[in-house]
């Protein structure tokens, strides 16, 4: 019977020291795995750069919310993507291209020329209206897309009021309202400035942008002032372009958000304006303000 035990034993042992190297080399190669994951991630870190330079004031909210949603978005839906969005004043666009290009610039009107050269063409228009697509066409080919519109109106505090005040900058060139309707400013100034002289002095009228026809109607709604809003269908600037500068599907997706129904939509939470074949508003203030810049001559962003 000891000799039978005796001779149990050497396999014995031979097969628990083989389990035992089992368990050891399972739970060496479960934390090699567990290592390399950690330093080695699978998921390679992308970042793209969106520029955005605006040349005009318009709406009642930050135009830069509408593209950090759509950034927001992208990023959710394609892991390791990350879009760094950065404000760029328009007076140094210019300077800042020559050391730095970003992957898309969002821009609007007297800065065209400067982001041109840097721009890819474009295959789709995704149902922007015709005339908007023109504007942002040179050399028959599209080489960028107007995502928010807004307009401007002739607001007065009454029917005497005829002295009348424009607010501009070297961007944009709303006398060229003033040529149509065969009037001339008083005096040329800030935006804001002049859109504070309308509101302290009953005498004054304001040839307002957007932005001006926001913060006149609140005024209205809490009884501050009772002006008359009467928005201009005969021409504006007042619009927000979208480049490519670097063309891939993460770009392209980009671009493709921005105008899509879902969000061209929320841009009455701006109290802006779509440049799609879409109605936003259906009454009031700015159903009027929708239907008269419809119907306003665009000049084009890049010029000649």
């Amino acid at each position: 019977m000891i000799k039978f035990c005796k001779r149990l034993i050497l396999p014995f042992n031979i097969v628990l020291i083989a389990i035992i190297c089992i368990y050891c080399l399972i739970v060496a190669i479960r934390k090699a795995n567990n290592y390399q994951i950690y330093t080695k991630p699978e998921i390679e870190t992308k970042i793209y750069t969106v520029w955005h330079c605006e040349t005009f004031e318009g709406g009642g909210k930050s135009r830069l919310t509408y593209l950090k949603n759509i950034a927001r978005e992208i990023e959710k839906e394609n892991a390791g993507v990350l879009i760094m969005i950065k404000t760029i004043n328009p007076e140094v666009l210019e300077s800042e291209l020559i050391n730095t290009t970003p992957d898309i610039i969002s821009f609007g009107y007297g800065v065209g020329n400067t982001v041109l050269p840097k721009l890819s063409a474009l295959e789709q228009t995704y149902n922007v209206r015709d005339e908007l697509i023109v504007s942002s066409s040179f050399n028959s080919k599209i080489y960028a897309l107007p995502y928010m519109v807004s307009g401007y109106a002739m607001i007065t505090h009454n029917a005497q009021s005829t002295n009348f005040h424009c607010g501009q900058n070297n961007y944009i060139n709303p006398s060229n309202i003033y040529n149509t309707l065969n009037l001339k400013p008083v005096e040329t100034e800030s935006q804001y400035e002049a859109y504070k002289d309308f509101v302290y002095d009953k005498k004054v009228s304001l040839l307002g942008s957007g932005r001006d026809v926001y913060r006149v109607s609140n005024l209205n709604n809490i009884g501050r002032t009772s002006a008359m809003i009467l928005p201009i269908d005969s021409y504006t600037d007042l619009i927000q372009y979208l480049g490519l500068i670097k063309s891939d599907n993460i770009t392209n997706k980009f671009l493709s958000l921005c105008l899509s129904d879902e969000h061209q939509n929320k841009l009455t939470e701006y109290s802006l304006f779509s440049s799609k074949y879409q109605k936003l508003y259906h009454t009031g203030l700015y159903c009027e303000m929708e239907d008269a810049i419809a119907k306003c001559s665009v000049p084009k962003v890049f010029y000649a």
